[in-house]
């Protein structure tokens, strides 16, 4: 084989893998989203539940479940943040990919930047609801350990 056929099918394997690992990469992150409202949902309907029947046996409802359900809530809401601001970053890459393809180097620069931004904000807006996710179910967890 030619070197410039060893050349053409390595950036081809290249291209592919990259291909393929953005597509694992999309997909995991999807399953991460999809885990975490699903958790902060079910710790919601604790906290909701477990206020319904502190107050129907007249019970005090203490700040810890309270605070709970509120970390909560902010969790679902940060995790929307970041699904918006991931939304952005493809939509920038898909620019930055189709600024390369009609050779337009003007376009690319503004892109890359506000993609950088809109990751950074994503990647923010992940942790923060990570964070009070566990923040959440911590307090839901000792709340149960001291009432119950």
């Amino acid at each position: 084989m030619e070197k410039k056929e060893l050349t053409e099918k390595a950036k081809k394997y290249v291209e592919e893998t990259y291909k393929r690992t953005w597509e694992d990469h999309k997909t995991s992150h999807q399953r991460f989203d999809y885990l975490i409202v699903t958790v902060d949902g079910a710790g919601i309907y604790l906290s909701l539940e477990l206020m319904k029947f502190l107050y129907e046996n007249c019970m005090q409802i203490t700040m810890t479940l309270k605070l709970s359900g509120i970390f909560l809530a902010f969790s679902i809401i940060f995790n929307f943040l970041s699904q918006f601001c991931t939304f952005n970053v493809f939509n920038n890459i898909l620019k930055i990919e189709q600024a390369v393809a009609l050779d337009k180097p003007d376009d690319i620069n503004p892109s890359t930047k506000k993609g950088n931004r809109y990751h950074k904000l994503a990647s923010l807006f992940m942790w923060l609801s990570i964070c009070l996710m566990v923040a959440g179910f911590i307090g839901l967890i000792k709340f149960l350990w001291i009432t119950f």
